[in-house]
């Protein structure tokens, strides 16, 4: 009874994780797929060049995603301190290079340019290789991703 307790206790947790991880995430990542279609797709129509289209895709997700998550973030520093500081923002680049650092490195220099490089190549579509390939790279990318926000969130208190 005890274990069957325990192991309620431990889905409850691990879904209301998971909501919070949705709540973060999604709402950037829909601005990301949307910044890396359509960066993507201009640099392809522009160039025609498969290296030049990954690296215009990528970097359109960044913007889509990190534009996202930086403004909630400072949002949320206002709130605490009531107005935007130095050291507020000092506190939210912190924050930001904690939970994404690991994550970000391997994925923007390596992991989704040659996904959104490769996969155009192999569906035969610029559309769908973009997208197929930044979710390929999402994979690679949450995993350090949401294990840095969990310690973010337990040892950087303030």
């Amino acid at each position: 009874m005890l274990w069957q307790s325990k192991q309620k206790k431990l889905k409850r947790t691990l879904y209301q994780k998971f909501v919070e991880w949705l709540k973060r995430y999604l709402p950037a990542e829909i601005l990301a797929i949307t910044g890396a279609l359509v960066i993507g797709g201009l640099a392809h129509i522009i160039f025609q060049n498969g290296a030049v289209t990954a690296l215009a895709g990528t970097w359109g997700e960044n913007i889509g995603f990190y534009g996202k998550i930086l403004y909630e973030d400072i949002r949320k520093r206002k709130q605490k301190d009531e107005r935007i500081t130095f050291i507020g923002m000092l506190k939210v680049l912190r924050g930001i290079i904690v939970e994404f650092g690991a994550g970000e490195y391997l994925d923007s220099f390596v992991i989704r340019p040659g996904a959104m490089y490769v996969f155009p190549k192999l569906l035969g579509s610029t559309f769908w290789g973009l997208l197929v390939g930044k979710l390929t790279a999402d994979i690679t990318f949450y995993l350090p991703t949401v294990i840095s926000y969990e310690l973010k969130k337990k040892y950087l208190k303030d």
